[in-house]
């Protein structure tokens, strides 16, 4: 029986990987389309108010002035192109703006920059637990790596169903971070680092049923 190519072991992985995106793109217009501004502001004041419950005032002040800093970035850099397209704005473009209701393009160009505010707010609280999460991976690691070399001395063989089901498992928790800092809902700010905890654990539970090195 011939043995597959390495083009088609990857080919279902570059599928899951531009469906995923298409998926995110889809969603990204959707949620800029039709999602309410109101309801934007409310996850957005929630967020807020559960990160001075959960992290405490002082550590609650850094995420939030780290927020602001890149979210102010992002609008620099925003306003920087919008001038630049303004001084040779195609003609076609500006009909299509013509036929607009323009309150119902301001409304949905603010959905977008609370949107934009609650990425980086989420974004900045995943770099706050960075420091936390990176230890807690490089003990997931060694645990990993020291089960498997303890399996190498006995009879106990590592399981490819445990294998194959905690690389699916990171897969998953992975492609789930990007979509969590757009996602329109409220979100603990414990959410993100639970999710970045699973991955540690999957990713110990991979390395330990490794194939045995005879």
């Amino acid at each position: 029986m011939p043995d597959p190519e390495p083009g088609d072991a990857r080919s279902p992985v570059g599928a899951g990987g531009i469906a995923v995106l298409l998926l995110l793109l889809v969603g990204l217009i959707g949620i800029a389309w039709w999602v309410p501004t109101g309801w934007l502001e409310q996850v957005g004041t929630l967020e807020r108010a559960w990160s001075r419950q959960a992290l405490g005032e002082r550590s609650a002040v850094a995420v939030l002035d780290l927020a602001r800093r890149w979210y102010t970035m992002q609008t620099d850099q925003k306003d920087a192109l919008i001038k630049g397209q303004s001084m040779s704005a195609d003609p076609q473009v500006s009909v299509l703006i013509d036929g607009v209701d323009p309150d119902w393009l301001a409304d949905r160009s603010n959905a977008v920059r609370l949107l934009v505010e609650l990425a980086c707010l989420r974004a900045a609280l995943l770099t706050a637990w960075a420091p936390a999460l990176g230890l807690l991976l490089v003990a997931g690691v060694l645990e990993g790596h020291w089960r498997w070399r303890i399996r190498q001395l006995g009879f106990d063989y590592p399981s490819p169903v445990a294998r194959q089901a905690s690389q699916t498992g990171l897969t998953l928790v992975v492609g789930l971070l990007l979509p969590v800092l757009l996602l329109p809902l409220p979100l603990h700010p414990f959410v993100i680092p639970l999710l970045t905890l699973i991955a540690v654990r999957l990713i110990g539970t991979g390395i330990t049923h490794l194939p045995k090195q005879l």
